[in-house]
């Protein structure tokens, strides 16, 4: 974990909230008949209204400045023309960047009405995330992340975690060291990310990606980005830049609807 100075503290706090106000934007506006790349579009140019800039744009060498997952689409959507239905849901992972330091959050939104099973998966996934956080803080493994995620998922059932996908640490880069698994790590390639432990004046990005049911196998989609189940599962994830401050957390992408 790099840690970051005051001036990049006052930067990323400043490119969290441009991102949380982007979320805010795109929630009112977000209707059927909208294609996914409308949605794109419409978070790019707020972003770029706000004198940030979309930081995902070139990372990978990606085109756009968000992934936009529909339905049994995890994560990785590829914004195209196809046209969101009364009934969808539509994840949209987006990063905000200012003078040098990224910010990156996800959210699922619903188009229109959307059945209670749909809304649970969005509210399921949002707790994850939220229990997690309570047992962020300076000097703790990165590993409780995972252990409190998969706990949760294990005690209320029904649903499941997408593994090999992980959060990440966060900063003048998208994607920085450590990773950080939704998951208990069984693989050993990654026993030298979940021991690390958080350390204080760092930003980490916590994304639980949950399916409803309990398979979680996916395909890759042809566009060689979209991650989709196999089984057509309903799909959420949820995601918000952490800061690990001397005495806690401070997330930085919040919005007043979380």
């Amino acid at each position: 974990m790099k840690q970051l100075t005051a001036a990049q503290i006052t930067n990323m706090r400043h490119a969290g909230k441009v991102l949380a106000d982007t979320f805010k934007h795109i929630r009112q506006n977000l209707r059927s008949g909208m294609t996914t790349r409308e949605v794109d579009k419409m978070a790019e140019d707020y972003i770029v209204s706000r004198q940030c800039y979309p930081c995902f744009k070139g990372v990978y060498d990606y085109p756009y400045a968000c992934n936009t997952s529909v339905n049994e689409e995890i994560i990785h959507g590829m914004p195209t023309e196809k046209v969101l239905q009364e009934g969808d849901i539509i994840t949209v992972d987006c990063g905000v960047g200012f003078n040098g330091i990224c910010t990156d959050a996800c959210r699922t939104f619903a188009v229109g009405k959307i059945t209670p099973e749909a809304q649970e998966l969005i509210n399921v996934t949002r707790n994850c995330f939220y229990r997690a956080l309570e047992k962020i803080k300076p000097g703790i493994e990165v590993a409780v992340v995972g252990k409190t995620i998969e706990g949760y998922i294990n005690r209320i059932g029904g649903y499941s975690i997408l593994e090999n996908y992980c959060g990440h640490g966060i900063g003048k880069n998208l994607h920085e060291d450590p990773l950080i698994p939704n998951y208990i790590v069984r693989n050993s390639g990654l026993l030298q990310h979940v021991r690390k432990k958080f350390q204080p004046n760092t930003a980490v990005c916590v994304e639980p990606m949950i399916f409803k049911g309990e398979s979680n196998a996916v395909k890759v989609a042809p566009d060689g980005w979209t991650v989709v189940s196999k089984q057509g599962a309903l799909s959420a994830h949820y995601e918000n830049t952490i800061l690990i401050t001397a005495n806690g957390v401070e997330v930085l992408t919040n919005s007043d609807e979380n």
